[in-house]
C-alpha cells in the first residue's frame, strides 16, 4: 500500500485534472461561500489553478485567457534556472515533497491495525470487494511535522484493493485536538472528518476522484469551521513543464478561445 502511494504521488507531479470546490461555513448550509471549477497544472514544483467556471456560470473568455497567460507566465519560470524566485519555490517544494513522503512511512508505525474483513463500498462506481483496515494511532508516534502529527492524532477506516494495494477510499476522524505552536497559532478539534474517494487514472497510478473535510476549530484568536468537496475528474498526463508549455502556449494562440464546459 505504502509503495502503490509512493508511486501515484510521484507520478501525480505530470497530471493535470479538472477540480469542483465548494466551500460552506458549516456542513448543513444550502448555500456555498465558494462554489469553481478549475483546471489544475502541475508547474514542476507544485500546481496552478485556472478558474474555469464561478457560481455555475462558465469564466469569460478574457478571463480564461489571463488564467493561460499565468499558467504560460508559470512554466516559462519553471525553465529558467536564472529566474530569481525559482530557486525558493524548488527548495519549498522538496521539503513539502519529502513531509510527504515520511508522512506516508510514517503508516509503518504510526497505527495498530485491525483487519475488519471484506467488503464493497455502498455506492461506488467499483463493485468489487475490498479489504477493510481499522488503523488506531499508537500512543506517542507523533513526530513533529504537521503531517505526521495529523496522522497520529487521526483513526483511519480505509479500504483497499487486493490486487493493486491501492487505497480506494478512506475515512478519517480526528480523535484529539491538533494544536499548531503550542496552540498559540491555532488547534483543529477533536471529531473533525475527512473522507477521500480515489480512482485509477492509469495502471497502477491512484489519485483523488472526492475529498470532503468537515473541522472547526481556532486560527489564532478566531473560531474557524469548514466544510469543503473537491471533486476531481478528466485526468491527463501532461508530462513536465516543458511539455505543458507548447500546450498551453497552442490553446493562448488559438483564435476566438472558448472556455472549456464546466
Amino acid at each position: 500500500m505504502i509503495a502503490t502511494m509512493h508511486r501515484s504521488d510521484e507520478a501525480a507531479a505530470q497530471y493535470a485534472r479538472t477540480e469542483h470546490w465548494v466551500d460552506r461555513k458549516h456542513a448543513g448550509d444550502i448555500d456555498p461561500t465558494l462554489d469553481r471549477v478549475y483546471r489544475v497544472y502541475p508547474t514542476g514544483t507544485g500546481t496552478l489553478k485556472v478558474m474555469m467556471a464561478e457560481a455555475g456560470a462558465p469564466v469569460t473568455p478574457e478571463k480564461y485567457r489571463d488564467e493561460l497567460h499565468g499558467l504560460e507566465q508559470a512554466l516559462v519560470a519553471a525553465l529558467d534556472p536564472a529566474e530569481p524566485d525559482q530557486h525558493a519555490r524548488v527548495e519549498k517544494w522538496k521539503r513539502r515533497s519529502a513531509e510527504r513522503f515520511r508522512a506516508v512511512e510514517a503508516f509503518r508505525d504510526a497505527y495498530q491495525i485491525t483487519w475488519l474483513g471484506v467488503e464493497r463500498v455502498p455506492n461506488a462506481a467499483d463493485a468489487r470487494p475490498l479489504t477493510k483496515l481499522l488503523l488506531d494511532p499508537k500512543p506517542g508516534t507523533a513526530s513533529g511535522s504537521i503531517a505526521t502529527e495529523l496522522l497520529a492524532s487521526s483513526r483511519l477506516t480505509l479500504w483497499v484493493e487486493p490486487g493493486s494495494a491501492a487505497v480506494v477510499q478512506l475515512d478519517a476522524e480526528l480523535v484529539r485536538d491538533l494544536r499548531f505552536g503550542g496552540g498559540l497559532l491555532g488547534k483543529i478539534d477533536k471529531g473533525g472528518r475527512v473522507h477521500i474517494e480515489q480512482m485509477e487514472v492509469a495502471p497502477g497510478i491512484w489519485l483523488p476522484r472526492t475529498t470532503t473535510d468537515e473541522v472547526q476549530g481556532r486560527k489564532l484568536l478566531s473560531h474557524q469551521e469548514s466544510a469543503r468537496t473537491v471533486e476531481a475528474r478528466d485526468y491527463r498526463r501532461v508530462g513536465a513543464p516543458a511539455d505543458l508549455l507548447p500546450l498551453v502556449r497552442r490553446e493562448i494562440g488559438n483564435a476566438g478561445i472558448q472556455v472549456p464546459a464546466p
